[in-house]
């Protein structure tokens, strides 16, 4: 499926003040706020949806995780070498940690979960037409996405920075 990546400039001070902030506390910050301005676009995708049995408009979702294959590959293997089911998780898990540093501080995805076809609907194939639902619906909510974004981010920014704050009193207070 197609990746579209926007990339935002002039938003130094908001980049200052994420960075101020303990790295998990900004990343999921971000999700928030970008969790919240993907609604709309997959929300308008699950309209223009075909509906068959329905799956495929009701697996449209936001969410941070693609579904990554990674660390299956590695599993198989050492399970094949005859390792044991103990090596082969552990095998899986640091190939998954390996590819987690890989991409964007933080990412959202909008579209169909686990649907094996849903790239059939959206572009066609050789025996049938296609049925865009994501393009239209990105292309509807694009720029009030970007406005969601900057309307909240220094908003979400703040009320994170006073979570800390107040964490760290409190800690403090108790003599940590």
């Amino acid at each position: 499926m197609a990746k579209t990546t926007v990339k935002v400039e002039g938003l130094r001070e908001l980049e200052a003040a994420l960075s101020d902030l303990p790295k998990a506390v900004a990343r999921n910050t971000l999700r928030r706020v970008l969790k919240k301005a993907g609604e709309p676009i997959a929300d308008k995708a699950r309209q223009l949806a075909p509906v068959k049995s329905g799956k495929l408009r009701d697996s449209i979702v936001v969410s941070p995780k693609l579904g990554t294959k990674a660390g299956q590959k590695e599993f198989a293997a050492a399970m094949e070498a005859g390792l044991g089911k103990e090596a082969a998780v552990g095998a899986m898990r640091d190939a998954r940690r390996a590819a987690k540093g890989e991409g964007s501080f933080a990412e959202m995805y909008v579209g169909p979960g686990r649907q094996p076809h849903a790239h059939l609907q959206e572009f066609g194939s050789v025996n049938n037409r296609p049925h865009p639902y994501m393009r239209p619906a990105w292309d509807a909510h694009k720029d009030e996405a970007l406005d969601i974004i900057k309307g909240d981010l220094g908003g979400e920014i703040m009320k994170a920075a006073k979570r800390v704050a107040k964490r760290k009193a409190k800690l403090a207070a108790k003599g940590g």
